[in-house]
């Protein structure tokens, strides 16, 4: 009680005031009252404090606590043991020059020569602000509970704080912030920790024309979706972005952070590579080649979904590219296979990109199906939505599994060779279809019709016009080439030509097929060819096919069997119900 009397408050405050100055570099202003307490220690207690430098407030605090040791004021002598900021307010500015941060002693204060056994510095429930030169967005670091403590010229900085509302505990370590003021490098330790995310780095750090580090990189996640979302960050897919792994050599220099000998896993994939990211403020980009065994995609396909829930329509659920605007993208992965739902590619090297906020995903070549893969895939944002274009090709494939695969349907047996070239825009897929143009060549050698047997089917109507139409479905169908032509505008694929041919039958069709409605609308003529006759039909059969797709109806014109039969059309009519 009779030390405030024994000591004057002034010489405290000026103790207190060369130690503000040792820390921030900058005298402080005090704004509100301050008192000098002894319990339950004492302390000299600043409110509304603030250090300003330059043109701005560099840091400001609701108060500011200087706890004083005991023993050597009971002899006189004062010294302070811990700066506590309460209610803090900090910048730290990421320029081309570096990284400032304002108000934060960097540098040891005894290279300041102001005074011995510098004090513990703390920050309660503080707010510390990231701000990007030539960008207006501000990070912001809430509720940080901090200490920052000097062992000659090493700082160990441990603390908590919430990055939007990712609560995280972060530990800092400087080997010599010396050399660090004077430009050398100096041994640096960090590591950031929260539920879903955990950022450790092991090198060194040094200030020359800017913030550069070297040293080993880790980042492990239990849900990277969660880590990225609470960062502000949506992942451009629904689907993945599950558990995560990477560890890496990291360089990181003002303007880009190059890693090197990167082992990386992501829901289950694991690769092997390089990336660089390049810091723009308004637009960084990414760089990289990755090398893989086995990858598997299918967890990302919900991103734009195709079919609508009731899978009776294509979907109408606005198509949302917002996460594609943010970055740019050049990524480059070679992987000996890559799944995609239901569909196996192999000995795969592709190419995606995001550019503007188009996303391509380029195939140079890819075994699928036992045939080969070329092709492009793109989409981007337009006025009207989204558009769509892919070209693509499949040489000497499988056309059971392939168009089992992509179309859902295994009617079809054989090598065949597949080109596509599509484009269309819209809001939805719903729409995008409705605008299709572009054209997609078949053909296919030494194959078959499955479900139906044509040439049996002919025999039996050459013979008697109304057996067996009740019976049409079963059996096979070969043949020695199958084409077809197609010509898509606004959504409807014309059949220009489209020819089954064998030596002893010839099969023609023609029609639209709509492809928003997923229905067919088709006639066609199939001929029995016998050799004696010099290849010439000895038997035409026109024929009909309409319906959707996934069951369409098959049979025969009514019109063609009438002529060939003395029964009434009515008769005819009831005699054909069945078949339909």
């Amino acid at each position: 009680m009779a030390v405030p009397y024994f000591v004057p408050e002034q010489e405290i405050r000026t103790t207190v005031t060369r130690s503000l100055v040792a820390a921030t570099g900058i005298e402080p202003r005090v704004e509100g009252l301050v008192y000098f307490t002894i319990l339950p220690r004492p302390a000299m207690r600043f409110e509304d404090i603030h250090f300003e430098g330059n043109k701005r407030t560099d840091i400001s605090a609701g108060s500011l606590q200087a706890r004083v040791k005991l023993l050597p004021l009971l002899f006189g002598r004062v010294e302070i043991s811990s700066l506590v900021f309460e209610r803090s307010h900090l910048n730290i500015e990421i320029a081309s020059g570096g990284v400032k941060v304002l108000g934060l002693p960097l540098r040891s204060p005894a290279t300041a020569g102001e005074i011995a056994g510098f004090p513990e510095i703390s920050i309660v429930n503080g707010i510390i602000d990231i701000h990007a030169e030539g960008s207006e967005r501000i990070d912001k670091l809430e509720n940080v509970e901090a200490s920052l403590a000097w062992s000659g010229s090493s700082l160990t900085m441990r603390g908590s704080f919430h990055w939007g509302d990712l609560p995280v505990t972060a530990s800092v370590h400087i080997a010599d912030t010396t050399a660090i003021a004077q430009g050398t490098r100096s041994s640096f330790r960090m590591k950031l920790e929260s539920e879903p995310l955990k950022i450790g780095f092991d090198g060194g750090l040094s200030f020359r024309k800017g913030l550069q580090a070297e040293g080993a990189l880790a980042i492990e996640s239990n849900s990277l979706r969660t880590a990225l979302s609470s960062l502000g960050l949506q992942p451009p897919t629904r689907g993945g972005f599950g558990a995560f792994s990477m560890k890496a050599q990291a360089q990181l220099t003002p303007a880009s952070l190059a890693i090197s000998g990167l082992a990386v896993e992501l829901d289950g994939n694991r690769a092997e590579g390089g990336l660089t990211l390049t810091l723009d403020a308004r637009r960084p980009s990414l760089q990289g080649t990755l090398a893989s065994d086995v990858a598997d995609f299918s967890r990302y396909a919900s991103g734009f979904p195709m079919i609508s829930p009731d899978r009776t329509d294509w979907s109408r659920e606005p198509l949302d590219l917002k996460a594609l605007s943010g970055f740019d993208l050049d990524l480059r992965l070679s992987s000996s296979k890559v799944i995609f739902n239901k569909t196996e590619l192999e000995k795969v090297a592709m190419a995606a990109a995001i550019k503007g906020g188009r996303f391509t995903l380029s195939v140079g070549e890819a075994q699928i199906f036992g045939g080969l893969l070329r092709g492009t895939a793109a989409i981007g944002p337009t006025e009207s939505g989204a558009e769509i274009k892919l070209d693509a090709s499949i040489r000497n494939f499988d056309t059971e599994r392939g168009l089992g695969e992509l179309a859902g349907t295994r009617r079809l047996e054989g090598t065949g060779s597949l080109s596509l070239v599509l484009s269309g825009t819209g809001s939805n897929i719903n729409t995008i279809s409705r605008d299709l143009k572009g054209s997609a060549d078949l053909s296919v050698q030494n194959g078959s019709l499955i479900g139906i047997n044509i040439e049996q089917i002919l025999r039996r109507l050459e013979r008697k016009p109304l057996a067996g139409l009740a019976e049409l479905r079963g059996g096979r169908t070969p043949f020695d080439r199958l084409t077809t032509k197609l010509q898509i505008t606004q959504g409807s694929a014309s059949f220009e030509q489209s020819q089954i041919e064998s030596a002893m039958l010839r099969v023609t069709l023609s029609g639209l097929a709509s492809i928003p409605r997923r229905d067919l609308d088709l006639r066609g003529t199939a001929s029995l060819l016998r050799a004696d006759a010099g290849g010439d039909a000895t038997f035409d059969l026109p024929f009909l096919v309409r319906g959707s797709w996934d069951d369409p109806h098959l049979a025969p014109d009514p019109a063609a069997l009438i002529r060939r039969s003395d029964v009434p059309a009515p008769s005819f009519n009831a005699a054909i119900r069945p078949a339909q």
